[in-house]
This record gives structure tokens, C-alpha cells and sequence, in this order.
């Protein structure tokens, strides 16, 4: 078996923490836990290489944390686990609602337009997976929630006469997280990829539609496996309408997965460009809005679904937009503002993660939708006494008091004002390693608005001592590592400039 290169041995001493037939004294279980403690505050401190803050002190998850809270089921329904945290919950996902300009819930009767979401256990891939098994099962003609209100009629229709009709195709870019491609795989939906392998298509791609510095080596047989991104790491529009044209002709529903802040290179898919460059291509073929036929009776539904995966950029860039407008920073010169929220731009579900700008001690994150694309539940359980409308089952009920206790103690002012200065000393650090880059061996880039700053893999000390992630791109068809830092809430001026002692003193320059 191969050796893997990139494997670390564990920094602590496994041997301390050896569990075996006899109790473990208490000075052994306070040394094992003081060395895992020590080992944890020494990289919390230097902590620059991942998008998660972890700088935070919640005193409310200390003082439920000796209950079990579970908020199994519909976040607006009780339900008989009467230990819960719904009624917070409630309050948190009404606040990014309005954040996310989706239409506030009507409670006496709730209407198709009406925001729906939870609060996740996972971080965004629950939500990722959430989303795409919902776009999936939309775009298959399944049976909807509102469908028993007597609101809609659409159960298991037959849209037309063509074979692909209810057959939707996914898209999503070559920089998306590694658990978008996961859940095709688990949900066995077809990527373009996979359906053009299968019936021996021909590429509607040309060498000239791929963008600047696209290499041939994320090339198999002729085709891309994922949309192609820009230099930025952006979705690449214009190869993304023609392969979108592509299978739409062939009447194929279109399932697209964008990226808001993606992971390594911190860019931001322009959702709302991207909608108005294919809702031509979705009117061209039926499928903006489709009808279905049900018991002699037609309903309309859509023929496309965009997810949005809003990790990172969902919880920080609404608060950035609200800067730009109020003349608090400045936006790059030629540089569009990429839009992304449920106001016109096509969007029909969206995650987000807590544990990343917000911070918290757990994964935890957000799903949210409209109340007129959710699926009917495949069981309607009596005994949590709540409709089973999430993905996940038991859901941790602290993730709503975290949430709760970081929006309620900072005003609209103060989460513009955290944001401003994540950004600006994003572009600030940016500045001063390009000015030490004098011969451009660091390779650096930074995309506006990002908290990202990518650049060629330093040595391993520096990899190790701030928990540098690694990545390898193909930069003119040669295979290139990179590593990333990000300027997260917890980032000092003070950490920054020891980084960058650091790189001048291994000759990183």
C-alpha cells in the first residue's frame, strides 16, 4: 500500500488517553486532558488556516449544557420533546430571513411564499445535502408538503412526452466543497459529466469557451467533469449557459449548486447574473415554469432549482453590502457587487454555517427555503408529535442558543462594523505580502471581499504551527500546492505579523 506523504502523526500522545479495563485514575485523566488543552490554546492562537473563528465565550451553552435539548422535527411545531429550543430557534431564523430578503412567515396561515428552514447538527453539508435532495425530488415531479393544504395539486406528474422531462442534470463548479460532490453521489443524481459519459455525448465546449488559464488537465474525454471557474474561482457564466443549453434542450430539468465565499479561494458565484443569462435558456425550453398534469388538472412548477452554498459568504457579505451602501468602505474599482439572496434572483434554497464567521464550539449551520418547495415528508412520525420535515432527526438544541446569544448581544451597526474590519484587514495583510513578494514566487491572489489570501505552500513548520490547509491547482498544466490563510473574526494585526516574520525567516520570498 502506498504511503500517504501528507500524513501527520498525532501532535498529542495517544498513550494518555488508552481507555482499558480498569477505572483511569484522576491524575492521569487531568494530565491527558491538560496536554489536550495546552495543545489547543497554542493553536487556537496561530489559528489563520481554515474559515472558522475561534475566538468566542458563550455563557449561555455553559449554563444548559448539563440538559439534553433536542429539537426533533418541524422547527414550528412543538412537538411532544418538550425540551427545546424551537421558540429561539424561531427567532434566529426569522432574523436571517430578513437578512436573506426572503418573505416573512405569515403564522396564523402560512403562505407558499413563506420562508421555511432549521437550524442544522452539521455544519452546511447537512444543508448542502438537504437542498440538492430537495431540487432533486422537486424537479422529479415528487409529492409537496403543500399538496395536503389543498394549496397545489402536484404529486408524480408527467410534464411531456419527452423521456428526460422528469431527469434533472446538475451543475456546479470545479472550486465547489468536496461535500457538494459527495451528495451527488449519495443522492445518485446525475451530474452533466456523468449523463454525457453514459450516452457518448460530444462537448458543446470549445478550447476558446473555457476562461483565461483553464487548463486541459481538468479535461476527460473532451469534457470538463465540473463547470469550469474563472481565475477568481468563480462559476464560469459563459460556459455554464452552454452546457446548461445543452441538456435543457434535451429537456432535461436543471439543478445548479452555487458557491457564495467557496472554500479555498474564497470567491463568490454572481447569482444573479447567472439568472439573468439563463432564464432566456429556461423560457427557450419550458422550463422556468413548467405545467404538470395531475387528475386532469395543471399546476405550475419550476423546471430549474439553484442551491446556494453560503458557508461563509451568506453570514458576512449581507452585512458587507449593507457597508457599501452607507459609504463605510469601498468597493474595488470594475468590480460588481455579486448579489445572491431570494429576491429575483432564482435562488430556491441556501445554507449556511454558524461555526465559520459566527464561530461556535460545534459545527452547527442554517437551511432555509420557501414554504411552497418543500417536500412532503416520507413518514409523519406520532411519536416526536411533530412533522419530520428536516434532514437530519434529532437536531442539537444549544445550536439555537448559540446563534441566539451572538445576533442578540451585537446591533446592525455592530455586525457591519465586525464585518468592515475582517475586510479590511483582509486587504490589508494582502497589501503587505504583495510588498514583500517583490519576485511574485508567492504567487498570491485575493478575490474582492474574501477573507481568503491563497498563495504557494510554505515549509511545514508553517504549515503545522497555523493549521495551513493544502490544495493543488494546475497552473499552466502543471500541478501546483497552494495553501490559503483566513482573516477571520479572531485574527489579530499581531498574529499577522508573526506570520509573516515567519515566511521571511524560512526565505519564503
Amino acid at each position: 500500500m502506498k504511503k500517504n506523504s501528507d500524513k501527520k502523526n498525532f501532535p498529542v500522545e495517544e498513550n494518555l488517553f488508552k481507555i482499558g479495563s480498569q477505572k483511569m485514575s484522576q491524575e492521569s485523566r487531568d494530565r491527558a486532558l491538560e496536554t489536550l488543552s495546552n495543545y489547543f490554546r497554542k493553536q487556537q492562537k496561530n489559528f489563520l488556516g481554515y474559515q472558522v473563528n475561534n475566538s468566542f465565550d458563550y455563557k449561555i451553552a455553559k449554563e444548559f449544557f448539563d440538559i439534553h435539548i433536542n429539537n426533533v422535527g418541524d422547527p414550528f411545531v412543538h412537538g411532544n420533546m418538550t425540551i427545546n429550543t424551537k421558540v429561539v430557534e424561531k427567532a434566529v431564523l426569522e432574523f436571517y430571513a430578513k437578512l436573506w430578503r426572503n418573505t416573512l412567515r405569515h403564522e396564523e396561515s402560512v403562505e407558499e411564499d413563506d420562508y421555511w428552514g432549521y437550524i442544522l447538527s452539521m455544519g452546511s453539508t447537512e444543508a448542502n445535502m438537504f437542498g440538492l435532495l430537495s431540487g432533486r425530488d422537486y424537479l422529479e415531479g415528487k409529492h409537496l408538503l403543500i399538496d395536503d393544504e389543498g394549496k397545489r395539486g402536484v404529486k408524480f406528474g408527467v410534464v411531456s412526452e419527452n423521456k428526460n422531462s422528469l431527469h434533472p442534470i446538475a451543475f456546479f463548479s470545479q472550486d465547489t466543497h468536496y461535500s457538494i460532490v459527495k451528495a451527488m453521489e449519495v443522492l445518485k443524481i446525475d451530474t452533466f459529466f456523468d449523463e454525457a459519459m453514459k450516452q457518448g455525448y460530444k462537448s458543446p465546449l470549445e478550447m476558446e469557451d473555457y476562461p483565461v488559464g483553464f487548463s486541459s488537465k481538468y479535461l476527460e474525454n473532451g469534457w470538463c467533469k465540473e463547470v469550469p471557474s474563472d481565475e477568481n474561482g468563480a462559476i464560469y457564466i459563459p460556459a455554464l449557459k452552454k452546457l446548461v443549453e445543452f441538456f435543457a434542450s434535451k429537456g432535461h430539468p436543471i439543478l445548479i449548486s452555487f458557491n457564495y465565499g467557496s472554500t479555498f479561494k474564497g470567491a463568490y458565484d454572481n447569482i444573479g447574473e447567472a439568472f439573468s443569462e439563463l432564464k432566456p435558456i429556461l423560457e427557450k425550453y419550458g422550463l422556468f415554469s413548467r405545467k404538470l398534469k395531475v387528475d386532469d388538472e395543471v399546476y405550475d412548477r419550476d423546471g430549474f432549482w439553484f442551491h446556494v452554498d453560503g458557508a461563509l459568504g451568506a453570514s458576512y457579505m449581507p452585512f458587507i453590502e449593507k457597508a457599501l451602501k452607507s459609504g463605510k468602505i469601498t468597493n474595488p474599482e470594475n468590480y460588481k457587487f455579486p448579489e445572491f439572496d431570494f429576491i429575483g434572483h432564482g435562488v430556491h434554497s441556501l445554507s449556511m454555517s454558524g461555526h465559520k464567521y459566527m464561530g461556535s464550539p460545534f459545527p452547527t449551520g442554517i437551511y432555509m427555503t420557501r414554504h411552497k418547495y418543500q417536500l412532503k415528508p416520507v413518514d409523519n412520525p406520532m411519536y416526536i408529535g411533530s412533522p419530520d420535515t428536516t434532514f437530519a432527526g434529532s437536531r442539537n438544541g444549544l445550536s439555537a442558543l448559540i446563534f441566539w446569544e451572538y445576533l442578540s448581544e451585537r446591533s446592525e451597526e455592530e455586525h457591519i462594523s465586525e464585518a468592515v474590519r475582517c475586510e479590511l484587514l483582509a486587504r490589508r495583510t494582502f497589501k503587505e505580502l504583495k510588498e514583500r513578494d517583490k519576485r511574485g514566487v508567492a504567487m498570491l491572489n485575493r478575490n474582492p471581499f474574501s477573507l481568503s489570501i491563497r498563495m504557494k505552500l510554505p515549509e511545514e513548520s508553517i504549515v503545522e504551527k497555523y493549521s495551513l490547509a493544502k490544495e493543488v491547482f494546475f497552473v499552466k498544466n502543471r500541478a501546483t500546492k497552494f495553501a490559503h490563510i483566513y482573516i477571520m473574526r479572531h485574527v489579530t494585526d499581531e498574529v499577522i505579523s508573526e506570520f509573516i516574520e515567519d515566511l521571511e525567516k524560512s526565505n519564503y520570498f
